[in-house]
């Protein structure tokens, strides 16, 4: 008996040394794969991460194509991959009468004898504004309309450019007077006797020409928008119903917008591609609000486009993003006769000190660039690129943040609470300061 629990000792003593043993085996294994996973998410994180994402330039400095010929190799300099560029022929397009083929001959000359190897992501520039009485009903008009879209096309290639830049907004003589808009359903020439539903009939349909031409024209098929369905934004905020919607695009001043962008989805050929360059992104100071963008143009803003084209919609427009530096850096005169809560530039920027201004250029760049699906614009009026009219700190910045997107690098620093005490201080004297 004695001999038999001592057998039963020995086997319940060697059970526990096993189950000890196996149990230092589980835990040492767990500690190894627990290191090597760190090791892997650290040599992961460390590892650059390339990018395509591309910085182009626009703003008041707009080069046109002879500036663009003589001076490439200065433009080549700055840290873009490319430029939007206005013809001497013209801007408009919806035109009752077209330019002259002659108009567009020296452009084509200079653009088709200007090569780069940096500034390879460029587009020519088109702006919406209309001619006054110009009509969407009038085929004249659109005739000479078509005429001048298929040559400003004709123009990309010469350039070997990637294509248009189309600008939604309507200006007249200046950038700072606002001219006729085929958006508008309340200036159209034709509103008092034609419903909003039949404009938007015709305007879509325009759009699906608009879009054929381009198609027929150019081979790269890319037309970046300053702003496609995030110029829409507003109207999403307390409804996404489809009925309600429509009551109030009648009255939008860019109310027919999103009846010419599904008539370009209609005839949207695969392989072609329509951008949101987002002008909205120029308010932005917080990295959220850059992915929220994104989130909205993929699901809420859906609500503007048709059934039929979803899937286009999904698959062919892209997300851009802007960055506006004239606000960001405060660039802006103050006027001697204005009140400081009627002043543009009496926004959150104004109240940063001059170094937390170039860290929220970096970080709106450096966001921009992380949220982008290929394109961030970078827009200024005060400052001339080409013409060495920059801001100090403001290239370097720029420059900071691209390098860090391209190596894959984190910001490096959180510019919420600079920002977040700007901001109190200018609502203490506009309670309604961005």
């Amino acid at each position: 008996m004695k001999i038999a629990n001592e057998n039963i000792e020995v086997r319940r003593r060697n059970k526990m040394t096993f189950s000890k043993s196996n149990e230092q085996s589980v835990i040492l294994v767990c500690i190894l794969l627990i290191i090597s996973l760190m090791m892997y998410l650290l040599t992961g994180l460390a590892q650059p991460q390339t990018t395509t994402k591309k910085l182009l330039e626009y703003g008041w400095d707009v080069p046109n194509p002879n500036f663009f010929r003589q001076h490439i190799k200065q433009m080549e300099q700055r840290p873009f991959d490319g430029v939007i560029v206005k013809l001497n022929a013209g801007k408009e397009v919806f035109r009752k009468t077209s330019y002259p083929d002659q108009a567009f001959t020296q452009d084509r000359k200079d653009l088709a004898a200007t090569t780069s190897s940096k500034l390879t992501n460029n587009f020519v520039l088109m702006w919406s504004t209309m001619e006054d009485r110009w009509d969407c009903f009038n085929d004249n008009d659109w005739a000479a309309a078509e005429k001048n879209i298929r040559n400003f096309a004709k123009t990309v290639i010469s350039g070997r450019f990637r294509g248009i830049a189309l600008d939604p907004e309507s200006y007249g003589e200046t950038y700072e007077t606002h001219g006729n808009s085929p958006w508008n359903y309340k200036t159209q020439p034709q509103h008092y006797n034609k419903t909003f539903k039949e404009y938007q009939q015709q305007v879509r349909k325009r759009g699906a020409q608009f879009m054929k031409v381009l198609q027929e024209t150019q081979p790269s098929k890319e037309v970046l928008t300053l702003g496609l369905l995030s110029w829409m934004k507003s109207l999403l905020v307390e409804t996404t119903d489809r009925s309600k919607l429509q009551l109030q695009l009648v009255n939008h001043d860019y109310g027919l917008w999103p009846a010419f962008i599904n008539g370009m989805l209609d005839a949207a050929q695969p392989g072609s591609v329509m951008i949101d360059g987002n002008e909205g992104a120029y308010y932005f100071y917080r990295a959220a609000w850059f992915e929220d963008i994104h989130n909205f143009i993929r699901k809420d803003a859906r609500a503007f486009v048709e059934s039929t084209n979803y899937k286009k919609y999904d698959n062919q427009v892209k997300l851009g993003q802007a960055v506006y530096v004239d606000l960001v850096l405060n660039l802006f005169q103050k006027p001697a006769n204005n009140v400081n809560d009627g002043w543009y530039g009496m926004r959150m920027p104004h109240f940063l000190s001059p170094d937390n201004r170039l860290r929220l250029l970096e970080h709106n760049t450096y966001h921009s660039l992380r949220t982008a699906d290929q394109y961030v614009w970078i827009y200024s009026e005060d400052m001339d690129w080409w013409q060495n009219r920059i801001p100090k700190g403001a290239e370097d910045a720029i420059r900071r943040a691209k390098a860090k997107t391209q190596k894959g690098e984190i910001l490096g620093f959180n510019i919420d609470p600079d920002t977040e005490n700007a901001l109190k201080k200018c609502r203490l004297i506009n309670p309604k300061c961005e």
